[in-house]
């Protein structure tokens, strides 16, 4: 078995000690029958810009069996391959916590790539994923886009903290009015990045730490609501300068 979408908290019994970083599913690989397993979690091909990097978290469900072992590796050929260049000089252990692992991918700027999550682990339980993301000013999806979105959901920003600018990433299952608005910790807006009919899917939107009056913004914590329909959230950010 290679990597699944799972919800620890829908089996039956519900799995303790367990919750996804985000929502309520995750990506996971579980212990080979006959280990080691050796299984790959490759993103869509993407083409860089500039500013890039590669975000995910990750942990080891228990350390109980020893903990799981990773790496990260980028491929620059047009097709999937096994042959990846490996940002690892040898596996990575995950925690049994969630742990934030960001990789520079500026090597690869101007490139069309693949990322690629490699979990060998020998006998040890279950190897989770969640939150990934590829950042890159500029940068540009080059498999289908297009595909609906599961939810309508208002995802983290990146990067946060930040300066000048962040990237909000939100869903929508169907096409729906949708505003997205940063707010002051006082409560008074100061930016609308959103407002209109959006088609159903993933988007992004860019916040450049302006105001509606194109004035830049003091450092401090800023909050970025969404609505759609009957769905509505709220985040926090962080502006350093």
């Amino acid at each position: 078995m290679a990597y699944i979408i799972f919800n620890p908290t829908a089996t039956v019994p519900p799995i303790d000690g367990l919750t996804a970083h985000s929502g309520s599913k995750m990506a996971a690989c579980f212990a080979a029958t006959n280990p080691p397993n050796n299984d790959y979690l490759i993103t869509p091909r993407v083409s860089l810009g500039t500013n890039s990097k590669f975000r995910f978290f990750a942990r080891s469900y228990t350390a109980q069996w020893g903990l799981e072992r990773f790496r990260v590796g980028v491929s620059t050929a047009p097709t999937i391959t096994p042959n990846f260049q490996w940002l690892d000089a040898t596996y990575r252990e995950a925690p049994a916590n969630w742990t934030e692992y960001i990789y520079d991918l500026n090597s690869y700027n101007g490139s069309a790539i693949r990322v690629a999550i490699n979990c060998q682990s020998d006998d040890a339980f279950i190897f989770c994923i969640d939150d990934a993301t590829i950042h890159s000013d500029g940068g540009t999806a080059n498999d289908d886009n297009t595909a609906p979105a599961l939810t309508t959901r208002l995802e983290g920003n990146y990067p946060n903290p930040f300066n000048p600018s962040t990237t909000i990433r939100y869903s929508l299952q169907e096409a729906s009015p949708v505003s997205i608005e940063i707010y002051n910790l006082r409560g008074q807006l100061v930016h609308t990045l959103v407002d209109g009919v959006n088609e159903a899917g993933n988007h992004t939107i860019v916040w450049n730490g302006l105001d509606q009056n194109n004035r830049s913004v003091p450092s401090g914590v800023f909050l970025y609501r969404m609505k759609a329909g009957k769905y509505s959230s709220t985040k926090k950010m962080i502006m350093l300068k």
